[in-house]
């Protein structure tokens, strides 16, 4: 077992070494859209209308920020959620909205109805959209996986999906952007960078299914489950953190992971990087499937 974990170890620190960062389709047009304003998503939000600002205007890009949540805030939010007593009752989308566009001077588009892909149909086709999702059932994640279908640009994914999701005391944050192979045929063509990465539900398909809670109309959110497991009141900013970070990362041209573990009870952050052997073993294909040269048109 001891061999076994050095041997783990030596790979990840040579993956480390050799990982390359993702490039974005066009990263000076983006969409940043939040799904889910709850447990993570209210802590993330302020974070998503600072870098969409400073973005906006350090480097003068075009960035439009969509908030898209359909429940309402209740009394029991206030404990673990980036609410106060003054909001309840209000649409989480719509108070989280009014407080951050007031803060930082961004527009910010609020839909209160559950995600539909129908919202990556603005601003341009040449803006690349990023979801942020920060939802608490496999329903909604299926809606974000289904919503990266077929949109790319010269082998470049338009539409990028980074979801969070915690246990009692830890979590993940996943990042990518394909559904299928075919989608990453061009992935590692351009040396040393990557342009597309399998989705959050392709590199664990569980996120995807329904759990018992739901499948027993038990119609519980985010926060009794919370209660129900005895989760950590500060474990939804630690990941919203994290998240935040592999936002900038991503936006930035600095993204050299595609999976991130945290376990708060360990102390421990892991990460798995990207190079195209690592997302090969990942998706089961070959290192030349997915370096293929762009067809010239």
């Amino acid at each position: 077992m001891k061999k076994k974990g050095v041997a783990h170890a030596r790979t990840a620190l040579l993956e480390a070494a050799s990982a390359v960062p993702v490039r974005l389709a066009h990263p000076e047009g983006l969409h940043l859209v939040l799904v889910g304003c709850g447990g993570t998503g209210s802590w993330l939000a302020p974070a998503v209308v600072r870098l969409a600002r400073a973005w906006s205007e350090d480097l003068g890009w075009s960035v439009a920020v969509t908030f898209v949540d359909p429940d309402v805030v209740e009394a029991r939010n206030t404990f673990r959620q980036n609410f106060c007593a003054a909001e309840v009752g209000l649409p989480k989308a719509e108070a989280l909205a009014i407080r951050y566009s007031a803060a930082w001077g961004v527009p910010i588009t609020v839909r209160p109805t559950p995600f539909k892909s129908d919202v990556l149909r603005g601003p341009s086709y040449h803006t690349t959209h990023i979801l942020l999702g920060c939802v608490d059932n496999g329903a909604a994640r299926q809606s974000l996986h289904d919503a990266l279908d077929g949109l790319s640009y010269y082998g470049t994914s338009r539409v990028w999906w980074i979801d969070s999701g915690n246990t009692r005391a830890g979590g993940q944050v996943l990042v990518g952007s394909a559904l299928a192979r075919r989608d990453l045929r061009h992935a590692f063509t351009i040396p040393g960078l990557c342009t597309a990465l399998p989705s959050p539900g392709w590199q664990r398909p569980e996120l995807l299914e329904t759990t018992p809670e739901e499948a027993a109309g038990d119609d519980l959110d985010c926060a009794v489950l919370a209660i129900q497991n005895s989760q950590s009141l500060t474990v939804n900013q630690i990941m919203a953190a994290h998240m935040a970070d592999v936002l900038n990362r991503l936006v930035s041209g600095e993204l050299r992971s595609y999976a991130h573990h945290v376990n708060l009870n360990a102390g421990v952050v892991s990460s798995r990087f990207i190079t195209p052997e690592s997302i090969a073993r990942l998706t089961r294909s070959r290192v030349a499937s997915i370096s293929r040269p762009i067809p010239v048109r």
